[in-house]
């Protein structure tokens, strides 16, 4: 969802398999230390996007995204995927690699585009979760925005540390503390249940 929503899914169709963003040493804690798979090597540019499909997986240790994202087991076919709600759904979505990459590359290029703070909000709300945010939650966004922006203009928080997210070329000539603190306010939309179990 996180990739389609941000403009970053690769949309090709077929080819290999490829390996995604994936916590340092995961692999390698379940590995024997020999042979081709002794090692993960993560892919790179547009194989980091691709449709979950194609992810490479490794039976004693699936991606974790996958895995509390109740993706199949692969040990037998399913007909119909299990939807369960755990504090770690929310925690890998607010803590993933791709899914920060992907509220940073939108942030970036709605900066560019000639609107207000308000209307970026909205429109990233709507593009995530395919319809127009409420007053009230406009206002929660709205407030939340606000103080990111301040945070990051006092430096009490650093854009550069904050937009230093996946490895998506960065957008240039565009406010970097506005872009931050719009990148956080994405990470919090994209963390809806909405979002993730629609």
């Amino acid at each position: 969802m996180y990739l389609s929503t941000s403009g970053l899914l690769n949309t090709t169709i077929g080819g290999p398999s490829v390996k995604p963003y994936q916590p340092k040493g995961l692999w390698e804690a379940t590995t024997s230390g020999r042979g081709v798979l002794a090692v993960y090597r993560q892919d790179h540019g547009e194989d980091l996007y691709r449709r979950g499909l194609y992810t490479f997986i490794k039976l004693t240790v699936p991606p974790p995204g996958m895995i509390l994202f109740d993706a199949s087991n692969r040990d037998q076919c399913e007909v119909k995927r299990v939807n369960t709600n755990t504090p770690l759904q929310a925690l890998i979505m607010m803590n993933e690699p791709g899914v920060l990459e992907a509220a940073r590359v939108m942030a970036e290029r709605l900066e560019k585009e000639p609107l207000d703070a308000s209307a970026r909000i909205q429109t990233a709300f709507r593009k995530i979760i395919c319809r127009k945010p409420s007053d009230k939650e406009l206002k929660m966004l709205q407030e939340y925005y606000d103080e990111q922006l301040q945070l990051h203009r006092d430096g009490k928080l650093k854009a550069a540390i904050t937009l230093n997210a996946g490895e998506y070329p960065h957008i240039d000539g565009i406010d970097k503390n506005s872009a931050a603190a719009l990148m956080k306010t994405i990470g919090v939309i994209y963390n809806m249940e909405e979002a993730i179990v629609r």
